[in-house]
């Protein structure tokens, strides 16, 4: 039984895998639109994560892993998170809501319904936008943020790029606005649940990795990697002018943690090709590359979810299946799997892990330079 259950979590895990790197191909040939009503947003998607998840746990629970609480602790937190995005995915609502200056409304139009426009979703309140402000950088025509002031339910309130306002459980964001400056497109989400299930999965998630990181590398080699992290963050912190959306400190933390952490994939990806060609340092490589890896996954996974709360603080939702993004949670995945060496005796060999860490880079390559130049995307900078 526990065979079955472990080659069915993880052939779950592969097909997860692969579905995805298919889908950012999908979304080239036959666009966006495509990929996310057939791929990334259809029930057998949601049905495979479903599976996935709930083998994964019975695997643990078959496994007794629970007595080891930090490792436990992870997979429970990667369980809420999913949770949370099923709840998003169910219950949760997104549309636009484009006013004029003085203008009242009081429903705005679900996504959903944009292209057929069909009937409004009604609010339990006003909006009115009473005025729309563009500030600019000291001294340049570059905008540094996109502000509407509005009086939602008799409460003023002001929402600009990177800052929202909550009211009644439903949450507005400045998205867009009219061309002369006298109008502005918000979105409006209502999710009161899938967000707070979702952020305690974020809260455990560091917690756990934090405490496996500690038990691995110790305080000093804890403390040396976040100053690493905190050194990197200091410099980005630093560049301007930025764009409205970038002028936050989600953008130094979401960068400088994916930046030491595909440093250290690099380097074992370089030391792992050296140990392939050494034998006679395969072993010690092998027994540091295995310790480095939980640092360099670890952060990968904060760099995402870092980027996944900037984007719902953003854009309303933490997902958009931006090929870099997907790209990036197929990274996640592929070193994973050496970290559970034992489930598998293949990666208790030195050789075997060298190997397969010299071909998971090939996804790293895929990251950053494939979906740039093959498939685009918000994150492509060519």
């Amino acid at each position: 039984m526990r065979f079955k259950l472990k080659y069915c979590a993880f052939g779950l895990l592969a097909a997860v895998m692969l579905s995805l790197a298919a889908a950012t191909g999908a979304e080239k040939i036959y666009g966006s639109n495509f990929a996310h009503e057939h791929i990334y947003g259809a029930w057998w998607m949601v049905g495979l994560w479903a599976a996935l998840g709930a083998t994964a746990f019975l695997y643990i629970f078959r496994r007794r892993l629970y007595r080891r609480i930090p490792t436990f602790l992870l997979h429970c937190a990667f369980g809420l998170i999913l949770a949370g995005a099923l709840i998003t995915f169910l219950t949760g609502e997104r549309g636009h809501l484009h006013l004029r200056q003085g203008e009242t409304a009081r429903a705005f139009q679900p996504e959903e319904e944009q292209q057929q426009q069909r009937l409004q979703r009604a609010l339990p309140f006003d909006v009115k936008l009473v005025l729309f402000d563009v500030e600019y950088h000291a001294g340049t025509s570059e905008p540094a943020d996109f502000i509407s002031f509005l009086k939602v339910d008799e409460e003023m309130c002001r929402v600009s790029m990177n800052k929202i306002h909550r009211h009644r459980g439903f949450r507005f964001y400045q998205l867009d606005y009219d061309p002369d400056e006298m109008g502005s497109t918000l979105l409006v989400s209502h999710d009161p649940w899938g967000i707070g299930v979702t952020y305690a999965g974020y809260l455990l998630l560091g917690l756990a990795m934090l405490w496996l990181l500690w038990l691995r590398m110790g305080w000093r080699g804890t403390g040396l990697l976040l100053l690493s992290v905190a050194a990197v963050w200091c410099y980005i912190s630093q560049i301007n002018p930025m764009t409205p959306v970038l002028r936050t400190p989600m953008l130094a933390a979401h960068v400088s943690v994916i930046m030491v952490s595909y440093a250290l994939i690099v380097f074992i990806t370089a030391t792992s090709i050296v140990a392939l060609c050494s034998r006679r340092r395969s072993e010690r490589i092998y027994r540091r590359n295995a310790t480095l890896l939980y640092p360099a996954l670890f952060l990968l996974a904060a760099g995402i979810f870092v980027g996944a709360v900037w984007a719902n603080i953003s854009w309303g939702r933490y997902w958009g299946w931006d090929a870099k993004e997907t790209w990036a949670l197929i990274t996640l995945l592929v070193y994973a799997v050496p970290l559970h060496r034992e489930s598998f005796a293949f990666f208790r060999t030195p050789k075997n892990f060298h190997a397969y860490c010299a071909a998971a880079s090939l996804a790293v390559l895929m990251t950053f330079f494939g979906v740039t130049f093959l498939l685009g995307g918000i994150h492509s900078y060519v």
